[in-house]
């Protein structure tokens, strides 16, 4: 509850007073850019993941390989994964100012991406539930919610997490134990039923053992085919 108010709180002073551009520290006027703290010429200084993708996970390629080694022996049961931004360099600082500063007006940002990106709002957008005891604003329903609002998207919340250590350390192998058992369908699931066709929206692709998780409880309940995208890779 204090996360969430404080949360609020930084956002409705993003507002009054945009500050700075958090990636140059440029003066940002108050009806410059209202959606996100950044100024233009930062805005256009990102640039999206293109060209040669691995099939699975979405990581830029620099082989003619469709598939990256990470992922050659990995048996996800998703059918592909995207992203938006490689977690480096100004998207990596984007990132962490969103998940762990609470600097809430960047969700317009990833969504503004994200929909163009997906183009279709006719599938349904199920955000990877949050481990439980997050003390800052889960930058996933904040991405989601926006896609709502901004984008006409559907989001169901399908999954729910109970408990588990934390993710960061671990390898895939870890991840997949520490997970087992540890993602299950919400109560809304019942409620609303399991589409056939979902994707999944999480913030950051580092081994894809989360989405993999969520992707085999969805496809345990019905789901036919599960497809991924994700705010930033790690390469």
């Amino acid at each position: 509850m204090v996360g969430g108010m404080r949360g609020a709180g930084r956002l409705f002073m993003d507002v009054l007073f945009p500050g700075r551009c958090l990636l140059c520290g440029e003066w940002l006027l108050p009806d410059a850019e209202a959606r996100a703290p950044l100024c233009a010429a930062c805005r256009v200084s990102l640039h999206p993941l293109d060209g040669a993708t691995c099939a699975r996970c979405g990581l830029g390629l620099i082989s003619e390989r469709g598939v990256c080694t990470r992922c050659r022996d990995a048996d996800f049961v998703f059918e592909s994964s995207a992203s938006l931004f490689p977690y480096a360099g100004n998207a990596r600082r984007l990132m962490n100012a969103f998940k762990f500063e609470g600097r809430l007006r960047l969700a317009s940002f990833f969504a503004d991406h994200a929909a163009a990106f997906l183009e279709s709002v006719d599938v349904p957008i199920v955000p990877v539930p949050a481990r439980p005891g997050r003390r800052t604003p889960d930058p996933v329903e904040r991405v989601a919610h926006q896609l709502i609002v901004d984008h006409g998207f559907r989001a169901l919340r399908l999954l729910e997490r109970t408990g588990g250590a934390p993710q960061k350390s671990l390898d895939l192998p870890q991840r997949r134990a520490n997970l087992l058992g540890r993602i299950r369908l919400s109560g809304g699931a019942r409620r609303e039923g399991i589409p056939s066709r979902v994707i999944l929206l999480d913030d950051v692709f580092t081994t894809g053992a989360t989405l993999d998780a969520c992707a085999r409880v969805l496809i345990g309940a019905g789901c036919s085919a599960v497809r991924c995208l994700t705010l930033v890779i790690e390469e």
